[in-house]
């Protein structure tokens, strides 16, 4: 049997009742370590509630050895994954290929930074449209599909969530997402990613060290910001959204 459970936000402690239930029982627990990294201090944390060893698995573990999966046909396994399972789609391929290996499945969700930083921002989460992530830089290569996609719903009055990329033991830091964005802006002009533009940031969403604002990027270029971090690009905002947001603004 095999079991893919949401962690949470951020805390170890985060993983819901039903999620450590699974966890004790399992013969072998492992844990998505590429999607988002976990700290260490909150890894322990969670180890010391489940009562076990995590052993955390790199991207090609997860994307072509698959090892956990033969496993899976004999015994209990467990691949914890960082928020909500489903958000990402390599976990999603996961199902199904335990599909048609005709091992047995259950999804046990958690809190993601999806609804967590909308409801935080204060939005209404059906006036969010398509999100997208900024890749790291390539040479050569410029993420424009990202900017079409910020257009396209800006055009809609829709709000977008906006990933920033991670590799293993980096993140991508704030200033380097706007450079890359700002870089686009100057080639098409249209008005998406100027100083003047006013976003929303998250930083840290669910920890002890959460931090949530709402202002100018030429303002927020200029902030000490500690990662990871996400953006909400507002689209046309609501009376009510927009009273919410005076309580973030820089």
């Amino acid at each position: 049997m095999f079991y893919l459970v949401g962690t949470g936000l951020w805390r170890g402690d985060d993983i819901s009742v039903r999620g450590a239930e699974v966890c004790k029982k399992a013969n072998s627990v492992y844990l998505d370590g590429y999607t988002r990294a976990f700290e260490e201090s909150e890894l322990l944390r969670l180890e010391e509630i489940i009562g076990k060893k995590i052993v955390a698995l790199e991207r090609n573990e997860l994307e072509e050895g698959l090892s956990f999966l033969k496993e899976a046909k004999e015994k209990e396994v467990v691949l914890l994954v960082p928020g909500d399972p489903l958000i990402a789609t390599t976990h999603i391929t996961i199902l199904e290929e335990a599909k048609k290996r005709g091992i047995g499945f259950e999804v046990i969700h958690g809190s993601s930074i999806y609804d967590a930083l909308i409801g935080e921002a204060g939005l209404h989460i059906y006036k969010v449209g398509g999100s997208c992530t900024i890749p790291m830089r390539k040479k050569g290569i410029k993420p424009y599909s990202v900017y079409e996609k910020l257009a396209e719903n800006k055009s809609k009055g829709v709000h977008t969530l906006v990933f920033l990329d991670t590799e293993p033991g980096k993140e991508m830091d704030i200033r380097e997402a706007f450079d890359i964005l700002g870089e686009i802006e100057s080639e098409k002009k249209m008005g998406i990613c100027t100083d003047d533009n006013k976003i929303i940031v998250g930083c840290r969403v669910g920890s002890g060290e959460q931090r949530i604002i709402y202002g100018e990027i030429g303002r927020i270029k200029k902030m000490e910001l500690r990662g990871p971090c996400a953006l909400i690009f507002p689209g046309k905002l609501h009376f009510s959204e927009e009273e919410y947001l005076k309580g973030l603004e820089i």
